[in-house]
């Protein structure tokens, strides 16, 4: 459950800039292929990472590459959150796409190594559908954390970092 939790966090950090679309626009004036370009730059390294992430969970072992793929995403998701200058919100997403691709694989396996025979489908599942809520969480986040947007384009990052956060503690 810790591990799909953390995944939660992962979820929702990268979810959370669609939500915050409108805010991004009309306050810091970002453009459609800003906004693109910020959903986008997370799946730039991912390209290569995963399989590098891969060889090096099977090196450094699960425990310790979840640990570190998880702080790398709350590197990015907090550099992300830092400024509204647009260089520095890319290169956060940049760092947490770094991490968070990786940070899945190392808990595929994890999962895959704690569960065997019938169980690793039902844990497979309930390990997507934490993940899933994640999503489900930052796309509705704009209603329960209604509070937050209203400070503006900010608060709302902080969240998703705080999650992030999260993850790591997980």
């Amino acid at each position: 459950i810790l591990i799909s939790l953390a995944l939660f966090g992962n979820y929702y950090a990268y979810d959370c800039i669609g939500p915050l679309a409108d805010h991004l626009q009309r306050l810091l004036h970002y453009t459609d292929t800003q906004l693109g370009t910020l959903n986008a730059i997370y799946s730039l390294p991912n390209i290569v990472m995963v399989l590098v992430g891969g060889i090096i969970v099977d090196r450094i072992g699960t425990r310790v590459a979840t640990v570190v793929f998880s702080l790398v995403c709350l590197v990015g998701a907090v550099v992300t959150a830092l400024s509204p200058s647009f260089t520095v919100m890319a290169v956060g997403r940049l760092l947490f796409g770094l991490g968070a691709e990786s940070m899945i694989v190392a808990i595929t396996v994890a999962i895959g190594q704690w569960f065997v025979g019938r169980q690793l489908g039902f844990a497979f599942g309930i390990n997507l559908s934490i993940c899933r809520a994640g999503s489900l969480a930052a796309d509705l986040s704009p209603t329960w954390a209604h509070r937050l947007y209203d400070q503006g384009w900010q608060p709302p990052l902080w969240l998703a970092a705080f999650l992030a956060a999260t993850a790591v503690v997980c």
